[in-house]
């Protein structure tokens, strides 16, 4: 066997070294066509997994560049939806900002709010377009109004059944004859839930071998298949007695065998049909449209080739062999460098805590090669009753597979928990079974999409000054102004400009102007030439109608036997406690409206802008006086007045007219909407950012700690933007409430590099004896 280490270049960092023609045409097809993309990824971090109604849901989302898994700055407003999964309509929809590629959000659940499983689901204008099928930035969670209904509701169960499907897969793509190939397989059954299967594999009926899943219904086994032989598969599980046949087998060809993946790199041989010329190959390695290497050799029957890891990023690499006139021979997915992560600890002062206590953890956050990392990090604690055992999902499963496959995978946290001693072998068959063509960067993929991605959202919206009354086009009336303020004058006033079509525009920052409120907008011009402001927040709108055309790509449960009869009681706060919700207190007589500006308004309208009178005679709002007629006098709320139905003139200019009656009535002012106001005035309310809010945490002293308020906290910490310091550190402090039990912590984050981190962590708290 020849052994050969050639790297041709390397094109990442170091793209500039001398090519040769036929690679930059294997580089430059590849990029150009990546090129093309540029868009964002969203994950959601949830302080909890499931809530009860009543509560806040304390989100982070990170919004991070697709290609790097770096913090973008592509984006300014995070549209934010909670959907009921049951009915598929959206029960809460706010605007927030993001700040340099980071939201730290909050949302209420109302008591109304039925108990179920629900969708947190985010979108910004450059991570939601027309062209992606599949839809990511989702967090499940359950929602219960007590907690102890939690053990009355069907979370999702495994559907099992007695239908299997077992797929093969060749590895590099091909089966050669007389060449010695690893092919793998995959057995579901018909929800896509993995199934483990004993099976033998038949030779012209000659049972040849016997294997089994080595993990979640995957598996592999080595053969030197003949092209004149006819192989199939039985199962031993399979009360259909289906046979399965293994894929065509080529007469002659080139197989591609991944021989080795280490931490420094990855090794493949390479072998051809006995016989035949020799030929020049090309291995390239590329990974989310970019290449890292270039191998170039000479086959004659097999050869070795070496690929560093040192330029690579952790994640899936495509490996794909082409033939001199650059046709591709065999292609396969390749997981590598697992170590390049942030390794996040976390040191608890004590592993056990009693009601009440403070607790002291230090965080330390480092690269693969030990060096202190400056990252932004999430850190939710909370009971563990409130964990959602049906979620798969963490932010490395998120980033390095969800996004990057097509189609559901199944429990894929699972390849990233160092416990599991098997995962590297266990993802290593998920790269062969998934298959390269359902690699989002694979050229085959890249190809469908177009040469520019069709956002449907925006940081900002568009709007046009018109003459009041005219439906006809608009036609040049020169630039005028739009005046944009908020009920909170502290904040002051702008004013924006349109072209002389009366278009204008506004941004994320007039959004950041009403934070927690309204924008209002009003054309600013003479009373003689009205002009109304046309704009409309269609934002949720446009995100309704295409998100009935994506597919929720969420990952597939692990679903846990119980071992033990034994189950935790969980703590549930009794209906004789009085618990504080968000309320709103209001006079019987006075009208709330949703914005106090509008409270102001209307009290104006009613006071100034009346356009109720009482003639002389005492009849309101007499047409024969009219609204101007010097006598007037404005009608007091309470006081009987005289009215004319009916009324019409005869001869106006004599004065003659009827009516076909009168009617007495007690007077009231007139009850003006919002609509009624807005109108009025020639304004326009729109929604700003939903507000930030402080999540609370008390500090306990000698005296609060026998405070007899009871504290029922379940997630006594959350805090979405801790940055660790130049050592990579940082110190959190917080206070346990009165529930004994075991709080699980989970911290997530990244740094400025790309390197992404996650830690798990629990400890004890007790009632002091």
């Amino acid at each position: 066997m020849k052994y050969l280490f050639l790297l041709c270049f390397s094109v990442f960092y170091s793209y500039s070294q001398v090519k040769t023609h036929v690679s930059d045409i294997l580089v430059d097809k590849l990029e150009k066509l990546s090129n093309n993309r540029h868009a964002d990824l969203l994950y959601l971090q949830t302080n909890k997994g499931v809530y009860e109604t009543e509560e806040n849901i304390w989100f982070k989302a990170y919004i991070l560049d697709e290609k790097y898994n770096i913090p973008s700055n592509s984006s300014n407003v995070l549209f934010v939806q909670l959907i009921n999964d049951k009915t598929g309509n959206s029960v809460w929809e706010e605007k927030y900002e993001i700040e340099n590629g980071f939201v730290d959000g909050h949302l209420y659940l109302q008591d109304s709010l039925e108990e179920g499983q629900y969708s947190l689901t985010a979108y910004s204008s450059k991570s939601y377009y027309k062209d992606n099928e599949e839809f990511h930035a989702v967090r499940e969670i359950y929602i219960f109004k007590n907690i102890g209904s939690k053990r009355k509701l069907q979370f999702k169960k495994k559907i099992t059944d007695s239908v299997i499907h077992l797929n093969t897969f060749p590895e590099g793509g091909n089966l050669v004859n007389d060449i010695e190939s690893r092919i793998a397989f995959k057995a579901t059954n018909s929800q896509g839930f993995p199934i483990q299967v004993i099976g033998t594999l038949y030779e012209d009926n000659i049972r040849v071998l016997e294997f089994e899943s080595e993990y979640e219904g995957m598996g592999s086994f080595l053969l030197t298949p003949k092209a004149d032989k006819d192989y199939h598969i039985e199962l031993k599980n399979d009360s259909d007695n289906k046979k399965y046949y293994l894929p065509k087998i080529l007469a002659k060809g080139t197989v591609l065998q991944l021989l080795n993946n280490t931490k420094e790199e990855l090794r493949f041989k390479v072998t051809k049909t006995l016989g035949h010329k020799k030929e020049k190959i090309y291995l390239r390695v590329q990974a989310k449209g970019m290449v890292y290497y270039i191998a170039r050799a000479i086959l004659n029957k097999e050869l070795l080739i070496n690929i560093p890891l040192e330029d690579i990023p952790q994640g899936i690499v495509e490996v794909t062999l082409f033939n001199d006139m650059l046709l591709p021979l065999a292609e396969r997915l390749v997981y590598v460098n697992h170590n390049k992560k942030l390794n996040i600890s976390t040191t608890l002062n004590k592993e056990e805590y009693a009601t009440r206590e403070k607790v002291t953890m230090k965080i330390r956050v480092t690269d693969e090669n030990g060096l202190p990392a400056i990252a932004h990090l999430g850190l939710g604690v909370y009971d563990r009753l409130y964990k959602n055992s049906q979620d798969s999902k963490n932010i490395f499963s998120h980033y390095h597979l969800s996004t990057q496959l097509k189609g559901k995978l199944y429990n894929p946290i699972f390849y990233f928990d160092e416990r599991n001693k098997n995962r590297k072998e266990a993802l290593n068959l998920l790269m062969l079974t998934q298959g390269w063509r359902n690699y989002l960067w694979n050229e085959e993929n890249l190809n469908r999409y177009p040469k520019f991605l069709h956002y449907i959202l925006s940081d900002s919206l568009t709007g046009i000054l018109k003459p009041e009354k005219t439906n006809k086009l608009i036609k040049q009336i020169g630039e005028k102004f739009v005046m944009v303020f908020t009920a909170d004058s502290s904040k002051g006033k702008t004013f924006i400009g349109t072209n002389d079509y009366g278009q204008f525009s506004l941004n994320h920052n007039h959004f950041k102007m009403a934070e927690q409120a309204y924008l209002y907008l009003k054309p600013m011009m003479s009373q003689k030439n009205k002009y109304a402001i046309n704009i409309r927040d269609s934002f949720f709108d446009t995100i309704n109608h295409y998100r009935k055309t994506k597919i929720i790509n969420y990952p597939l449960s692990k679903f846990q036997e119980i071992k033990s009869n034994k189950v935790t009681e969980p703590f549930i706060v009794t209906d004789e406690v009085n618990k504080l919700k968000e309320i709103v207190l209001s006079t019987k007589k006075n009208k709330i409206f949703r914005d106090k500006y509008l409270g102001v308004l209307d009290s104006l309208a009613k006071l100034n802008l009346n356009v109720d009178y009482v003639c002389s005679s005492g009849i309101l709002n007499c047409p024969t006086h009219g609204l101007n007629h010097p006598d007037n006098t404005k009608p007091i709320e309470g006081r009987t007045y005289e009215q004319y139905v009916g009324f019409k003139w005869v001869d106006e200019s004599r004065r003659q007219y009827t009516f076909q009656n009168s009617k007495v009535e007690k007077y009231k002012y007139p009850e003006l909407t919002e609509a009624y106001l807005l109108k009025k005035f020639n304004l326009v309310m729109l929604k700003g950012y939903y507000g930030k809010r402080e999540f609370y945490q008390p500090a306990y002293d000698e005296e609060s700690i026998n405070d007899p308020f009871p504290d029922y906290r379940n997630t006594l910490f959350w805090k979405p933007d801790i940055i660790t310091n130049s050592q990579g550190e940082a110190t959190i402090q917080f206070f346990c409430s009165d529930i004994d039990t075991t709080f699980l912590g989970v911290i997530e984050g990244v740094d400025y590099t790309g390197l992404i981190g996650s830690n798990n962590f629990k400890f004890i708290v007790h009632k002091p004896k």
